[in-house]
């Protein structure tokens, strides 16, 4: 949850007659795939904004971090950047208390009134001329909170209502009355356990609050199959109540009618709920239990408003003992979603024919937003949506900041260049096929835009986009041959050396990573395929040889299957496995048949030597002439199979871990050649190197045997939402699944990328 108060000490720039002074700032925020922008303050160098935003946090984003930039809106020209701030989400999670090891139980939130930190980050421009002398500042509210907590704050604000004597315990009946009002279907019986549970009487006892949420916790995790089945003359409520009877009262201070919530219509819970475990038995008032979450579940992360949702889910598992403190959001449903009321017939069976299970709450809207359709929902969500709308953490501001972007980029431009970009380049959102290629970078979760000249963007679209045929001809398949020839003896020349300056600053390279001295390299093309200082990356989990590595710095898209990979990626009519291995493994085509696919794509500006992924043994190597078309995005979509025409070198892997795999190295358009650094029968290990490219953009495709791999969850929520992922070289992607034998040697790995003799 974040609140962005305002700005202090911003610059007083020139406005557009140069005759006065002039600011009309505004904010983008960015959080991994999630970008909002605030609206526009006119003429003030000292803005209040006081919006509001809210959004998901998977468990691999929490190392990610808050980007803000701050801009200067202009009428006619183009907006200016004034300056940026960062913060790491880290500082903002760890004041998240967990839950009690022994109840389950996370602090109570009295009324909503969990503070939010307070933080002033110094804004930083880009060339430091100002923000030094000026002292400006962005000021925001921020916190932290898992939906665990979100759904217990909700059961203690409700057992307050309906705690009538203000003893702050609660009896049956109160109990009962609560339940009814959101429509419950629980049995009398269960009830009775809520207070039998802790040695209690149900018809003279009470119980106290902290026990009260452990049982509804308990009843609104359990698995569908776990649950009481009802008649009509056992539940409180024979059907889904139109809207919750009873309405949470707004405490003093609160926001007053019209209660403007955040817009959840883009939140969606809907999905498994998170599970208690329950000891068999129970020993006085501590009700110890076990919470963990189901493994493999789909998950979905939306943003508030109108943003581009991120289409597709990852399997996940996370079990954490119930201390999840990353606001993820389960998405589809599972068989421990309970079933809607709507099916439910008044006999007590839903359309299926099989009995009705209890329902802990059973609305058909929201009494606070009206969100239609609520009982089609996993209770668990319902009680999530609710408790969301009826914070009281929004009761300081009145805006809510929409989020209908899909870069911070976008969000920082005027209407006209959106216009050109579309032109030019075609749809500008995640996942199309265009030439406005738009990657994730793992390290900061950020979505960047590829950095490419516009006549080169612009001769991709035209060449690829929509032209079925047009690069399917000998004529042009002889030019590109030819470009890409002529091209390799430019960048051979000694005087191509002169652009290697130009180069690094057009793509922003980092110098110190470079291993040799830049006046070392007599030719282009020996800065291009340049080694790298050996700690400049690192090798993930060097001892343990059952992690998969990324072979190269590089755009990586992962795939459990080679099916999905051709139903969301490679649209080649004629893509194979046994076309892409070639004659010389045409007869172990059979074997990668449900296995797992890794693209890994180099752009022009990518360090071009490639590195092992797994230990193992080279086999035998085998080149494959081939045609030089472009491995751009936009060619991959296209009826083209431009991996199964390219020149290529398969590399196969012998890995005691993960079977026989296969790297394939593909060449492409300016790419003059394939050079391999190992021999057939090396030993190598993660990490060492194995190869290089020559100018121009290239790809190494990995084939694995099926059941042998499971990616991470994040490369394979961004493969299906056609996302490419930028990681770097030694990267941790995926995990082995066979185990390892107890005598299998274990090759020495230093941690670090390294290079043969």
């Amino acid at each position: 949850m974040l609140e962005i108060h305002g700005a202090e000490n911003l610059p007083k720039w020139k406005n557009m007659t140069r005759l006065g002074w002039d600011m009309d700032p505004f904010v983008v925020i960015s959080f991994g795939k999630k970008v909002f922008r605030t609206r526009v303050i006119r003429h003030c160098l000292n803005p209040v904004w006081d919006e509001k935003l809210l959004f998901h946090v998977r468990k691999y984003e929490q190392t990610f971090q808050l980007h803000f930039s701050i801009l200067d809106w202009d009428k006619l020209s183009s907006n200016d950047h004034v300056g940026d701030a960062h913060l790491d989400l880290s500082e903002i999670i760890g004041d998240f208390a967990g839950p009690d090891p022994n109840t389950g139980l996370y602090p109570p939130d009295h009324h909503g009134t969990h503070d939010m930190k307070e933080f002033k980050l110094p804004i930083a421009s880009k060339d430091g001329t100002w923000s030094a002398t000026s002292g400006p500042q962005l000021k925001f509210r921020a916190k932290f909170q898992s939906y665990d907590a979100l759904r217990q704050h909700f059961w203690r604000h409700m057992l307050e209502q309906y705690d009538t004597d203000d003893t702050g315990l609660t009896s049956h009946l109160e109990m009962t009355s609560m339940l009814d009002s959101l429509g419950s279907t629980l049995t009398h019986d269960t009830i009775n356990s809520f207070f039998t549970r802790f040695g209690k009487d149900p018809t003279t006892e009470e119980i106290t609050f902290d026990e009260a949420v452990q049982c509804l916790e308990t009843e609104i995790c359990r698995p569908e199959q776990d649950r009481k089945t009802v008649s009509r003359g056992d539940s409180l409520a024979d059907s889904a109540a139109a809207s919750t009877p009873h309405t949470p009262q707004i405490h003093e201070g609160a926001q007053t009618p019209p209660f403007q919530v955040p817009p959840l219509d883009d939140l969606d819970f809907s999905g498994p709920p998170a599970r208690h475990h329950i000891s068999a038995q129970v020993e006085g008032a501590a009700g110890q239990e076990q919470r963990k979450y189901d493994a493999s579940v789909n998950r979905k992360s939306l943003p508030l408003g109108d943003q581009t949702p991120v289409l597709g889910a990852a399997n996940t598992n996370n079990n954490n003992g119930g201390n999840n403190n990353s606001l993820v959001v389960p998405y589809s449903h599972t068989s421990t979603s309970t079933p809607s009321s709507d099916t439910e017939d008044p006999e007590g069976a839903n359309s299926t024919g099989e009995p009705a299970r209890e329902r802990v709450i059973n609305i058909k809207a929201c009494p606070l937003c009206h969100r239609p359709r609520m009982s089609d929902k996993a209770e668990v969500d319902i009680v999530t949506h609710i408790a969301i709308c009826a914070s009281q953490d929004w009761a300081s501001v009145d805006r809510i900041v929409v989020g209908n972007y899909v870069t911070a980029s976008q969000a920082q431009r005027k209407w006209y260049t959106k216009v050109i970009g579309k032109v030019s380049s075609g749809a500008y959102q995640l996942g199309a096929n265009s030439a406005n290629i738009i990657v994730q970078n793992r390290l900061t979760g950020m979505l960047e835009e590829e950095k490419m000249q516009g006549y080169v963007r612009f001769g991709i679209r035209l060449l690829y986009k929509g032209a079925k045929g047009r690069m399917e001809g000998n004529q042009a398949r002889r030019l590109l041959k030819s470009l890409s020839i002529k091209q390799g003896k430019k960048y051979d020349s000694p005087e191509s050396a002169k652009e290697i300056p130009g180069f690094i600053a057009f793509h922003n390279l980092i110098r110190e990573e470079i291993k040799d001295p830049l006046d070392s390299f007599k030719t282009f093309n020996e800065f291009f395929y340049r080694k790298l200082q050996e700690k400049a990356r690192t090798v993930s989990d060097p001892a343990d040889p059952t992690r998969l590595v990324s072979v190269a710095d590089c755009r990586m898209m992962a795939f459990e299957t080679v099916t999905e990979a051709t139903s969301l990626w490679i649209k080649g009519r004629e893509f194979t496995v046994g076309r892409l291995l070639g004659q010389a493994y045409q007869d172990q085509a059979q074997n990668y048949v449900g296995g797992a696919l890794a693209i890994f794509r180099l752009a022009p500006q990518d360090y071009h030597r490639f590195h092992v992924p797994v230990d193992g043994r080279i086999g035998p190597m085998t080149y494959i002439a081939g045609e030089y078309y472009t491995v751009n995005p936009q060619a991959i979509r296209t009826s083209l199979d431009v991996y199964g025409e390219n020149a290529r070198k398969i590399v196969p892997i012998n890995s005691p871990v993960f079977g026989r795999v296969m790297a394939v190295c593909i060449g492409a358009m300016m790419v003059g050649s394939i050079i391999t650094t190992v021999k057939e029968g090396d030993e190598v290990v993660r990490g060492q190197e194995f190869g290089y490219f020559a100018f121009g953009g290239s790809t190494i495709v990995l084939l694995f045997e099926k059941g042998v791999v499971e990616w991470d969850e994040d490369l394979l929520q961004n493969g299906r939402s056609r996302l490419e992922t930028l990681v770097r070289v030694g990267m941790g992607v995926g995990k082995g699944l066979r185990p390892v034998s107890p005598g299998m040697p274990k090759p020495e790995n230093t941690g670090y990328i390294s290079y043969p003799p």
